[in-house]
């Protein structure tokens, strides 16, 4: 009868869970060839990203200029070469909802201090004063009503904030169970009582 009632209650457990976190966009710049390029075109980046408002140099991971990118593979120096910084956005538009967003960002290795904003939709932070050797990689929790991922580094000085890895996911556990799993948290719940109803006959 205990294991009966045991069981029942880790199937109203199981059910009351919810779904984890799931990765929905990453790139680490790796996979655009081996050959760096500056003001580098949408189509380097495979369809991924694309850049608007100004460009961006593609920085491959054994080519010139490598090492800005910290033995971290391929980079992108958000600053580019035309003296006109671009705006760096994910082609994939994001729906509504909780994420999680960690970078890899890097100073420019160059002497210079570079402000960069990142946004999601209607979410939005700028990071004010990475200076040139600051590891400036972190995490973000994010709500947004939706809307592309992108990055825009202040300046147009040909000297640009290194930008080496991007992973978006879903922010997980969801704060409201899915309907089927409310049904099944009440079934194993009535069979708890059923149960317990018995074993006091």
């Amino acid at each position: 009868m205990r294991t009966a009632i045991l069981g029942l209650v880790a199937v109203g457990l199981l059910a009351s869970g919810s779904v984890q976190a799931a990765v929905v966009f990453s790139d680490n710049f790796d996979g655009y060839g081996s050959t760096t390029i500056l003001n580098a075109a949408d189509t380097v980046f495979g369809g991924n990203w694309v850049t608007t408002d100004g460009t961006v140099d593609y920085i491959a991971p054994a080519g010139s200029f490598s090492s800005l990118c910290r033995g971290t593979g391929g980079c992108v120096d958000l600053d580019g070469s035309s003296s006109n910084a671009g705006i760096f956005s994910t082609a994939t538009t994001f729906g509504p909802g909780a994420y999680t967003l960690a970078m890899t960002l890097f100073g420019s290795g160059r002497g210079s201090t570079e402000s960069v904003t990142i946004t999601l939709g209607n979410w939005s932070v700028t990071l004010p004063s990475i200076g040139s050797g600051d590891d400036a990689s972190t995490s973000f929790l994010v709500s947004t009503t939706g809307g592309v991922l992108s990055f825009s580094n202040a300046g147009g000085d040909n000297v640009g904030a290194i930008l080496s890895s991007v992973e978006l996911s879903t922010d997980g556990p969801s704060p409201v169970p899915e309907p089927g799993t409310l049904i099944l948290l009440g079934l194993g719940l009535l069979g708890l009582g059923f149960v317990l109803r018995r074993s006091i006959k």
